[in-house]
């Protein structure tokens, strides 16, 4: 909700709650109201005696107002001065069509802004939720059952819960497919209520507050697994029109028994405050007014628990606890340089854990450890072969030269001047935390010498020590701390260099900026296929599960997948006779790419397809399609206009890259040539991307003016300039934004919003105004990614949010909040729609109708359009006000 609606006199809030719950059937009526005859209105104006037109003159200027109230969000301010004018029987149909469209808008949106109040209401229930199991927990600990009661819920519960079919997957089955799902589903809901009454009965006579939270739980969980089960007893497995009928009714139950099971598994999880913490970072986002949430009790409670468990998890080299504390109340309080400094030092501690601690899962949560079935028989268990130590193949190629090379780059590129006495301190503590990190001395068995790690350790102190003597550190004070490092390493411990180059690069450049640093060999190709938008492969979007083949989401348009017959929704059972079961995604994907002119041969299990087959794809140059429209028409392509909105396009950006520009000029000509002159440019959740490619974006909506300029400590101040020359100069244009829009989005919607370009609706952006430069260190092998400026808008703002900031990013012009469970439900229904797959288009349209209705963003930018339309339109009859004014 725009934050300037809630600004408005609490009068004036019941005023339009009042007007809200009259004229329904003007509201109804409104809808489909068919724009005005201004040829007509204007006609009946001139024919005004010159009294009646001075009131009209009066009339058109209020209405005027009340359409730029509108326009900046304030849509019960403009409502209120709406209703005045069609009360007062003021022939006016422009006001009365405005005042319908934004009464039908506020009722959607009361009932938004409602199920916004539910989820918060909800996230605080949590937290007690979380905070009562915390706070019994020692008491249930203590139980003699408590062992065999988390069992049957976190493991035996949980795994007849996750063989129940999905909604999704029901609605995707063949008819075959889907009976066996119902058939199984059935099944394992009858063992999890089962589950769930045994966990019950173990409780046995126990009293206290949080066995009968338990209990309730516990019938509430039960209630919805009948629920559940009445749906898919009654699910139609054989037409596609019966199952996605089902599907409808399942995912709605689905959501309401997730809950359920949350709050079951919270009873009887060994840490509690973890939970709690999160559903705090959840409540505070939604929360209608974030800032009175710091001063609830409950609020300032979590806070300090976090902090306490925090220092006595970093006190105990309890890494993942420590990091689940401060990295919750670095995000819970952003301003707060401690937290932001702990959670530094931890995430270091963590991320060698990861990277050189034992191979093993190491995303497990600590209740996972216990609820494994105390013997596994190996024949039932599939467990993914090992590719190899993920560090291996991070550090393959890596030389001291290129960090020497880089830091000799730094001083004359870097936008700030730099504190190299900072750098060096850095680079050190990130070795120490490498070397005193238990965990990895299996790794590099010379640290397991006690004498000679103490040994290293001491000569990192010393370098430590001896950086704060001189004056002025300098670059190759810097490189000389290097080259010390490696000749103790050598003599004492000796880490392959491979490592301490990588782990002293990583710390010193953490100290400039979070988004400076190197790109290794091993990263070189991932690192061109995100930027550049392509990459040498087949095309096809794959996911997978642990233990299962790769599945295919979708082909890529226009590739050698498509190309060869490869569909959404079939398994890859081998890629050149290698079983996918066993081998992780990453490893599958890089044997599916390769040189171009190759050929991979894919074995495909296919719905509807008894045998398995064999099919051999020639791999080619794969462009990334990152400019998506409404929805996908029969040959695969994009339909740009809005679901019943022919004279509305709706284009989404997902990143810049390389390719956008061309893909966005088509779309633009599409648009040109069916007479569109309206458009909804989506870039939520547009990470960014090539800043040529944004700015060229912009030069199509943009006739003059500064789009951009960047300033560095050493580089010239530039500035991009609009060339008039693009294809959507004139038309209505509204940008939608999140807070996951960064970089080259905001600098796209930025200049839109300055230049009076686009109205801009969603919440505001990420705040990532900073310029990267890729620097090579060794020709095509390694890059140093550099900030070298930052980028200001049309207004000479700062987009960059630096630490304490309070002004950030693009603010929108109309705000307007998405919760997670909102945006989730958004995006499980447009991952469908984005889909190249064959389609029922009767249920193509229903899915779209559901996906327009689930956007609460999307429906405010469509009101928006229809409030300018009605602007210009008022715009037409503006010569007859100022006659009657001069006149007057």
């Amino acid at each position: 909700m725009a934050r300037a609606v809630w600004s408005d006199r609490i009068g004036r809030g019941l005023a339009v709650l009042v007007l809200l719950i009259g004229s329904a059937a003007r509201a109804q009526q409104g809808a489909t109201t068919a724009p005005a005859s201004m040829s007509a209105y204007r006609s009946a104006a001139e024919s005004r005696p010159v009294e009646d037109r001075s009131v009209q003159a009066d009339v058109a200027s209020r209405r005027a107002a009340a359409l730029d109230d509108a326009l900046a969000g304030r849509f019960e301010k403009a409502l209120a001065e709406l209703h005045a004018i069609v009360q007062a029987g003021m022939d006016d149909p422009l006001a009365r069509e405005a005042h319908d469209r934004i009464q039908a808008y506020l009722k959607r949106k009361t009932l938004v802004d409602e199920q916004r109040r539910n989820d918060y209401e909800y996230e605080i229930e949590r937290i007690r939720w979380a905070n009562l199991a915390q706070k019994h927990l020692e008491e249930f600990q203590a139980k003699p059952f408590c062992k065999d009661v988390r069992k049957l819920i976190k493991k035996r519960f949980a795994d007849a819960y996750h063989d129940v079919g999905t909604a999704d997957g029901f609605e995707e089955a063949s008819a075959d497919e889907a009976r066996t799902m119902k058939e199984t589903s059935l099944q394992k809901i009858d063992e999890a209520e089962s589950l769930v009454r045994q966990a019950v009965e173990k409780l046995g006579g126990a009293k206290g507050p949080y066995f009968d939270e338990f209990r309730s739980e516990a019938q509430v969980l039960l209630g919805r697994l009948r629920a559940n089960r009445q749906a898919w007893a009654a699910a139609d497995p054989g037409t596609a029109r019966g199952r996605w009928e089902a599907a409808r009714k399942l995912e709605v139950l689905e959501e309401r028994l997730a809950d359920a099971v949350t709050d079951l598994e919270v009873l009887v999880s060994k840490k509690p405050w973890k939970i709690a913490l999160l559903h705090g970072q959840l409540a505070k986002k939604m929360a209608p007014n974030a800032e009175t949430v710091a001063k609830e009790l409950w609020y300032r409670d979590m806070i300090a628990d976090a902090e306490r468990r925090g220092k006595d998890a970093m006190a105990e080299a309890d890494w993942y606890d420590a990091l689940a504390a401060y990295s919750a109340l670095e995000e819970l309080e952003p301003d707060n340089e401690t937290y932001r400094d702990e959670n530094k030092t931890v995430i270091r501690h963590v991320r060698v854990l990861r990277l050189y601690g034992p191979q093993k899962d190491l995303d497990a949560t600590d209740d996972e450890e216990d609820d494994l079935p105390e013997t596994i028989e190996q024949e039932d268990a599939v467990v993914e072969e090992a590719d190899g130590p993920v560090w291996k193949e991070l550090v393959e190629g890596v030389d001291a030269d290129m960090v020497r090379k880089a830091v000799s780059r730094i001083g004359r590129s870097y936008v700030q001047a730099v504190d190299y006495r900072k750098l060096t301190r850095g680079a050190l503590q990130s070795l120490k935390v490498l070397v005193q990190t238990p965990q990895v001395r299996e790794t590099f068995p010379g640290l397991k010498d006690q004498a000679k790690r103490e040994a290293f350790i001491a000569s990192l102190n010393k370098e430590l020590s001896d950086i704060e003597k001189p004056d002025h550190v300098r670059p190759l004070d810097l490189m000389r701390t290097l080259n010390n490092v490696l000749d103790r390493s050598e003599e004492t411990v000796n880490l392959p260099v491979e490592v301490l180059s990588v782990e002293f690069a990583d710390g010193f450049l953490n100290e400039l900026d979070k988004f400076s640093t190197m790109i290794w060999p091993s990263e070189i190709t991932n690192f061109n296929k995100s930027t550049m938008g392509q990459f040498t492969g087949i095309g096809v979007q794959i996911t997978k599960e642990r233990g299962e083949p790769l599945k295919v989401v979708s082909p890529l348009l226009d590739t050698p997948a498509m190309k060869a017959g490869i569909k959404a929704g079939d398994l890859i059972t081998a890629v050149d006779g290698a079983d996918t079961k066993t081998r992780s995604i990453d490893k599958l994907i890089k044997m599916i790419m390769g040189p171009p002119n190759t050929t991979v041969t894919l074995t495909i299990k296919r719905r509807g397809v008894p045998e398995e087959f064999d099919v051999p794809v020639i791999r080619q140059a794969v462009n990334i399609r990152t400019v998506n429209g409404w929805r996908r028409r029969g040959d695969g392509r994009w339909d740009y206009r809005l679901l019943g909105k022919p004279d509305v396009a709706y284009v989404r950006i997902t990143q810049f890259t390389g390719t956008t520009i061309d893909d966005v000029k088509d779309a633009l000509r599409q648009m040109r040539d069916a007479g569109v002159r309206s458009l909804i440019l989506d870039l939520r959740a547009n990470p960014g991307g090539l800043l040529p490619s944004a700015t060229d974006v912009a030069d199509e909506f943009l006739a003059e003016g500064d789009i951009v300029s960047t300033r560095g400590r050493q580089v010239p101040r530039t500035y991009k300039r609009a060339r008039d020359s693009g294809l959507f100069l004139d038309g209505d244009l509204v940008v939608l934004v999140d807070q996951n829009s960064a970089s080259a989005a905001e600098i796209l919607s930025g200049a839109l919003k300055d230049l009076k370009r686009a109205v801009i609706v969603g919440q505001r952006s990420y705040g990532k105004g900073s310029v990267q430069n890729v620097i090579p260190v060794r020709d095509d092998e390694a890059y140093l990614k550099l900030t070298t400026a930052y980028y200001y808008l049309p207004s000479n703002r700062l987009l960059h949010r630096k630490p304490g900031a309070k002004d950030w990013g693009v603010n929108p012009d109309v705000d307007v909040y998405v919760t997670p469970r909102q945006m989730r439900r958004l995006l499980q229904i447009r991952r469908k729609t984005d889909l190249l797959q064959e389609f029922d288009p009767e249920l193509l349209r229903a899915d779209l109708k559901r996906q327009y209705q689930a956007d609460a963003q999307l429906d405010t930018a469509l009101l928006i359009l229809e409030l300018l339309r009605l602007k210009h339109a008022e715009q037409d009859v503006l010569p007859v006000s100022e006659g009657v004014a001069a006149e007057g």
